[in-house]
């Protein structure tokens, strides 16, 4: 930084009691997004609350001084502060003192957590899709089944000749009960077809679901 620059930053702070200089902020946050200090994420953290460094200083019951030094870098907080920060922010330790981790999802367990409860998401996902889809199909078959021993259709039936051959009589005359004739007289097969896909597809989709879920686990 030039003397002239430093000039004009040191009237600013001046005027604007005690502004930061210009990389605290968030310049440097988002010049090719790059790591942020603990001095930075405090400044951020503390003006995304509305709180001024006064109050900060208030709810630590520390100087307005030491918040000032804290966020320029020229200092860093005890233990105990660092621990009354996390709470008040609601932000873990890690995100705060790592200059590495810009946000909560950078740090490594909250990654692995995010990616456990988006595959059971997607896995619940999944088997809810798959219990449906083998529901639907049961159903539509099982009513099938129901409604062919209820609704009578043209049947054939067969006797034994005592010459020992085999006559088949009826179809137009004879009614009875018989699902595949059921099926044909009243053009279900479409329909009987997607009830039987329902169920084959509904069960592979469980079975694929279970078997990532176990993969990964």
């Amino acid at each position: 930084m030039t003397k002239g620059l430093q000039l004009i930053v040191a009237k600013l702070q001046g005027l604007c009691g005690g502004l930061q200089p210009l990389k605290m902020l968030g310049f440097r946050k988002n010049i090719g997004g790059a790591n942020m200090t603990f001095g930075e994420k405090l400044q951020f953290l503390r003006k995304q609350k509305g709180f001024s460094q006064e109050r900060l200083s208030q709810q630590l019951t520390v100087s307005r001084q030491a918040i000032s030094k804290w966020e320029l870098g020229e200092s860093l907080p005890d233990t105990e502060n660092v621990i009354q920060l996390s709470k008040l922010f609601s932000v873990s330790i890690d995100y705060l003192l790592n200059d590495n981790i810009c946000s909560e999802a950078d740090i490594p367990a909250v990654q692995h957590n995010t990616t456990v409860l988006q595959d059971k998401f997607h896995s619940t996902i999944q088997l809810v899709i798959g219990f449906i889809c083998s529901a639907i199909g049961c159903a539509g078959s099982i009513t099938l089944i129901v409604l062919s021993t209820m609704i009578k259709v043209h049947v054939e039936k067969k006797r034994i000749l005592p010459d020992g051959s085999v006559q088949y009589y009826g179809g137009g005359d004879i009614l009875g009960y018989d699902f595949w004739k059921f099926i044909s007289e009243y053009r279900l097969q479409a329909l009987l077809f997607i009830c039987i896909i329902l169920v084959i597809a509904g069960l592979a989709i469980i079975w694929v679901s279970k078997k990532t879920a176990k993969t990964k686990s």
